[in-house]
């Protein structure tokens, strides 16, 4: 049997070189400067490692079907397309764009908490209940973010940029983590939720990071 079965082997090996490429650009955009040529690079070998690889976890769903992991791909394409209009001007084009990634975060939630009733009498639907906790925080951001004038988005944008990319990043980490959970032997409750912490590691990474430059500037 082929590493690559059930799945077509051009969607498993975009999906598995570009995931992991993926991570390491998330990587080097961290630990370089902000604003820094290799920043921007790193961080947009990472929004297009992790589109493919959200993009190709889709068309594995026609094969076999997970409903969590097509919630993850869809949170992946709100969030990586949140992260990059946060940084634009506010225009007619930027918020239908936002208006669209704010959908996409409904409509994961609405599927999360469809997948926690079909299993209520099953006693399963603790899990996918949890899962939708996720996407209902992102999308009270978004509305808020949405109901912003230009000032206060000037101060919000890189605080949701950083979130919405950390976000991503943690989904493209939970992935591999979720796959090799038995070989790893991880419980399935800390392989499954476990990586999600690095979402808030890496927000206060970053509002350490910020508090230190500007400190650095006032002296």
């Amino acid at each position: 049997m082929n590493i690559w079965e059930p799945f077509d082997p051009v969607s498993y090996f975009l999906h598995t070189i570009l995931g992991g490429l993926g991570i390491v650009g998330a990587l080097v955009a961290l630990a370089a400067l902000k604003g820094s040529s290799a920043h921007v690079w790193a961080g947009r070998l990472f929004v297009f490692a992790a589109f493919v690889a959200a993009a190709t976890a889709v068309v594995f769903s026609f094969t076999e079907f997970a409903g969590a992991a097509l919630a993850s791909s869809v949170m992946t394409f709100s969030c990586l397309g949140a992260a990059l209009f946060a940084l634009q001007p506010k225009s007619k084009a930027i918020f239908a764009g936002e208006i669209f990634t704010t959908i996409l975060m409904v409509l994961t939630f609405l599927w999360l908490l469809l997948g926690a009733l079909m299993f209520l009498q099953s006693g399963a639907w603790l899990p996918p209940m949890l899962y939708s906790l996720f996407p209902l925080g992102l999308l009270i951001g978004d509305i808020r973010f949405l109901r912003m004038d230009e000032r206060q988005r000037s101060i919000a944008r890189l605080p949701r940029h950083f979130s919405r990319m950390a976000f991503a990043l943690a989904i493209a980490v939970h992935a591999p983590i979720v796959s090799f959970s038995e070989e790893l032997n991880l419980h399935p409750a800390l392989a499954f939720f476990g990586p999600f912490l690095l979402w808030p590691a890496i927000v206060v990474f970053f509002k350490r990071r910020q508090a230190k430059g500007a400190l650095a500037f006032a002296d």
